[in-house]
């Protein structure tokens, strides 16, 4: 929850965080989420870790709404880091996580820092962290490149989707605030008169119709939104398992080669000045060299411990990727499932709406009211020239040309004909598909 803080001038957002574990509200700004980070990857430099969402807006257009949208985005950004964190099975019990969730927000960082000076990285406090070599299993990367971006294209269309069904919410509120409007219209009318009195009463029902229909487009909406929110998730997922296979290539291995060329540029100075022994100069030269070897073996030990280390933390990530891979078509089904019940309900509602609608312009008929009553006077025969025709809603439409005549020049011969009343629609319901609830573990 982001609340304001400061003066005027130096207001920052301030977040509010509430765990299951500690249940008690703690408050953090988005400096304490980077310092958090940045601190886990130093903590944790061989797991997943998710990324945080932008510090500050893109350049554009800045105005309250579009500040408050993307303060809304970015707590749902650190909502979902701190998600993945906390169910991560490497990093939720450690002692700096606890500190970030329940230590007051004055002393935070400095106990965060102090934890991690405390115990180093997860090599120096694994207890098979020497003997990795032993549980190490030969891992390739999941190419995870290709699938993230095709699920981000996915996710980008839900997106639209979703915002579509959002707008379409909006036009439905409005169509039903306009025609509350004209149902409450006080205008004077004609002594007399009783047909716009009846079809305001009708309008007022047709206000409410569609006001059920915007409120079930809007149910619609808020499950996609949830759907998006898990699919989000999981491409944090997939992009943190990207970013630790890059850093195992470019940093790991750069730094192991480079140890092992440190160690054989310093053997070829030891048996370069090994040859003149009787010099004490030299000799003294010598033994600074060997002890350096000695440091830089011991590195390259040290080195290779933590290569082994790596892969065998990479193939334990790798297998937490493969497991959490069938969370896609999952959360795909339920996407699938929400818009096939929000189509089937809002047919459902549109079909009522129909027979309703039918069933208020049978009540508000009547007769010589015009062209669009719902009893039309019986048109003099038809002229040779063809012409749209002006139909009713419940007149079925014709292919034969309208009559040249006007249609209020009625001569008093000419009878009356009532037009049949329309169907009513039955208002049958398909059964609902529920969308199948998706938690991630």
């Amino acid at each position: 929850m982001p609340e304001k803080k400061g003066l005027p001038f130096l207001k920052h957002v301030q977040y509010k965080l509430t765990t299951k574990r500690f249940r008690l509200p703690v408050h953090r700004r988005y400096n304490d989420f980077h310092l958090f980070l940045e601190l886990l990857l130093q903590r944790f430099p061989y797991r997943m870790l998710p990324q945080l969402p932008a510090r500050r807006m893109l350049k554009g257009v800045l105005n309250s709404q579009s500040k408050r949208d993307f303060v809304e985005q970015r707590r749902r950004g650190l909502e979902r880091f701190i998600a993945l964190v906390t169910q991560h099975p490497f990093l939720k019990g450690d002692e700096m996580v606890d500190i970030f969730l329940c230590a007051s927000a004055e002393d935070v960082q400095l106990k965060m820092t102090e934890s991690l000076k405390k115990h180093g990285d997860e090599f120096m406090t694994n207890q098979i962290a020497t003997r990795a070599e032993v549980f190490c299993i030969i891992s390739v990367c999941f190419s995870s490149r290709n699938i993230l971006s095709s699920f981000q294209c996915l996710r980008d269309t839900m997106d639209r989707m979703s915002q579509r069904s959002h707008e379409h919410s909006a036009d439905l509120l409005l169509f039903s605030k306009e025609l509350s409007m004209l149902g409450n219209n006080l205008s004077p009318v004609p002594q007399g008169d009783t047909v716009w009195t009846t079809q305001r009463r009708c309008l007022r029902g047709l206000s409410q119709e569609f006001t059920t229909l915007a409120q079930a487009e809007q149910q619609g909406s808020r499950e996609e939104v949830n759907v998006l929110v898990k699919l989000n998730m999981f491409l944090d997922l997939l992009q943190s398992y990207k970013e630790l296979c890059e850093r195992h290539e470019h940093s790991m291995l750069m730094e192991h080669q480079k140890a092992l060329l440190q160690k054989s540029t310093t053997t070829r100075r030891v048996v370069g000045t090994s040859s003149p022994p009787s010099v004490a100069k030299d000799l003294l030269r010598a033994q600074q060299l060997e002890s350096r070897l000695t440091k830089q073996e011991n590195a390259i030990i040290n080195m290779e411990l933590r290569n082994y280390f790596s892969l065998l933390c990479l193939h334990q990530e790798t297998q937490l990727i493969l497991t959490h891979l069938p969370l896609a078509t999952q959360i795909l089904a339920c996407f699938i499932h929400s818009r096939a019940h929000g189509h089937t309900e809002m047919g459902a509602l549109w079909s009522k709406l129909g027979s309703t609608l039918a069933a208020l312009q049978e009540h508000s008929s009547s007769p010589g009211r015009g062209l669009l009553s719902s009893t039309s006077p019986e048109l003099p025969p038809a002229s040779p020239r063809p012409r749209h025709q002006v139909l009713s809603p419940s007149t079925p439409p014709s292919l034969g040309p309208r009559p040249s005549t006007h249609p209020l020049r009625r001569t008093p011969s000419s009878p009356r004909v009532q037009a049949p009343s329309p169907a009513h629609h039955a208002n049958t319901t398909p059964d609902a598909i529920t969308p199948t609830d998706i938690f991630f573990p």
